[in-house]
């Protein structure tokens, strides 16, 4: 059912960048139906921010109107517009880290705590950007290695190994 859905967000995507390209603004509503959700959980576990989550699916959709001309039909459109949400997230994380100090951002309130989220945040924290990645896109977006493989520029056989690697570190986390 999961490889199902996939297939058609992706082919939802795919003519609906093509469309955007052509010219059809309203395509960009349909793009955002697809993917606002997993672009937020892909954002929101990069950055650890709601805010800053929101500010990635804007930017992301910014990203997409922009570069929609750029999209190769028939590629894969979920993959591509991940990739521009893990690069807003990562620029977001880079600029705070240049403009607040990190003792403010950690004392930054959250709208609706959730102790399931904020644990496992916390255990996040202990991986390294890649591995951190690797398994939000594994398990929030869950994606297959070859899609990481595209999104993160690297091998799948080092996409899986950094999600092996991530998995045995939050596995020893609480030991």
């Amino acid at each position: 059912m999961g490889d199902l859905h996939d297939l058609q967000v992706n082919k939802a995507c795919d003519k609906a960048i093509v469309a955007l390209s052509e010219g059809d603004k309203d395509a960009l509503s349909d793009i955002f139906d697809c993917m606002a959700r997993i672009i937020f959980s892909v954002a929101y576990g990069i950055t650890g921010n709601y805010h800053d989550a929101e500010n990635v699916l804007q930017e992301t959709m910014i990203e997409i109107s922009k570069y929609a001309y750029k999209y190769r039909r028939g590629s894969n459109a979920k993959a591509w517009i991940l990739t521009m949400a893990r690069h807003c997230s990562i620029d977001i994380v880079r600029k705070r880290k240049k403009l607040v100090p990190i003792e403010e951002t950690m004392s930054m309130p959250y709208s609706e705590p959730d102790l399931t989220r904020l644990d496992v945040l916390d255990m996040l924290k202990i991986l390294s950007e890649d591995e951190k990645q690797c398994v939000i896109f594994r398990l929030y977006a869950k994606m297959p290695y070859n899609e990481i493989s595209q999104i993160m520029n690297i091998s799948v056989a080092s996409a899986q190994k950094k999600y092996q690697r991530a998995l045995k570190k939050l596995k020893n986390y609480n030991t």
